[in-house]
């Protein structure tokens, strides 16, 4: 494996991530959450030879956790212990999986004069913040940062699929982005607007001449993919600089979703088929999620209620359960 386990359930684990990835229920939140129990089981119980009660207190609930943070991180480890239990590694019970909890965030609703401070600002930060004595770190920052926010805009992409790109899963020739990691095993694809493929085509020759023959689409100095930290840290230094209203990378593809709606309000019976495509471009399983953001679209929302009456609270849910990232 590319990242090797090191404690004693390494071995444990490598069977469990093999069944997974071969029945293709495997994605990269579930991976590094993962290592960080095997670090923990490592660095706390050296001398363990099993899997124990006491190592399962990692997925205890923090008092630093909020909303299904808890629930998104220990997923997996409930998930490792069910299969231990099948193949008679332990009789430890299964840790309990919090159940869902309402989302009270409210995405940030960027104006056009915000977005257009936000990316200057950023363009500044990348130059300001240089430094040659991390220079391969800097020069990274430089060119992937202003591109990795653009893209988040441009595609309604979720933070964690621009981070976890593949160069390969990038066709700059026809336009398309393969999602091939995402939020739980959803793959879907996105196509490209002209000038967003225009950039990614001059960034890739650029990144090119700083890591040649790179694996990731973002990579750090390692060619690995970044960590969620990366992108949250360097988003709220610039988003300091633009307003004091509360935002996260994230919102960006509530924009996204947001703007696409509003623009359907003189719509008739197209609106299912536009509705239909913005979920699959999304990567939403079900349209049913998308129908969350017309809450954050008031022209549109009116328009619904207007035509359907009592069904409207039927049709139109609380807004979608945003992702959470550790």
């Amino acid at each position: 494996m590319k990242r090797p386990f090191r404690s004693c359930l390494a071995k444990q684990f490598e069977e469990f991530v093999y069944s997974k990835r071969a029945s293709q229920r495997w994605c990269q939140s579930y991976e590094e959450n993962l290592h960080y129990f095997d670090n923990y089981c490592a660095d706390r119980f050296p001398n363990a030879s099993a899997l124990t009660e006491k190592m399962l207190e990692w997925c205890n609930e923090r008092p630093t956790e909020n909303g299904n943070s808890c629930k998104y991180r220990i997923t997996v480890i409930s998930n490792f212990v069910k299969y231990a239990q099948k193949k008679g590694w332990t009789e430890i019970a299964t840790p309990k999986v919090p159940s869902n909890k309402p989302c009270t965030y409210v995405p940030h609703a960027f104006t056009k004069e915000e977005l257009i401070r936000f990316f200057q600002t950023c363009d500044r930060h990348v130059i300001d913040t240089f430094n040659y004595q991390d220079y391969i770190i800097s020069k990274l920052n430089k060119l992937e940062l202003p591109v990795y926010y653009r893209l988040l805009l441009s595609t309604g992409m979720r933070t964690n699929e621009a981070r976890w790109l593949k160069r390969s899963d990038v066709n700059l020739v026809e336009g398309v982005i393969n999602i091939n990691q995402s939020k739980g095993t959803n793959q879907h694809r996105v196509a490209l607007h002209a000038s967003m493929l225009r950039l990614l085509k001059r960034y890739d020759e650029h990144m090119a001449k700083v890591m040649p023959n790179r694996t990731c689409f973002f990579p750090n100095k390692n060619d690995c993919f970044h960590r969620p930290a990366w992108a949250g840290y360097h988003f709220r230094i610039i988003w300091k600089e633009v307003s004091k209203k509360p935002a996260r990378p994230y919102d960006l593809r509530s924009h996204y979703a947001v703007v696409n709606v509003t623009r359907w309000k003189d719509l008739g019976f197209e609106l299912h088929d536009k509705l239909l495509y913005l979920s699959r471009t999304m990567g939403h399983r079900h349209v049913q999620s998308t129908y969350g953001y017309f809450n954050l679209s008031p022209a549109l929302a009116d328009k619904i209620k207007s035509l359907t009456e009592e069904s409207f609270n039927n049709l139109i849910p609380k807004l979608p359960d945003y992702e959470q990232e550790k």
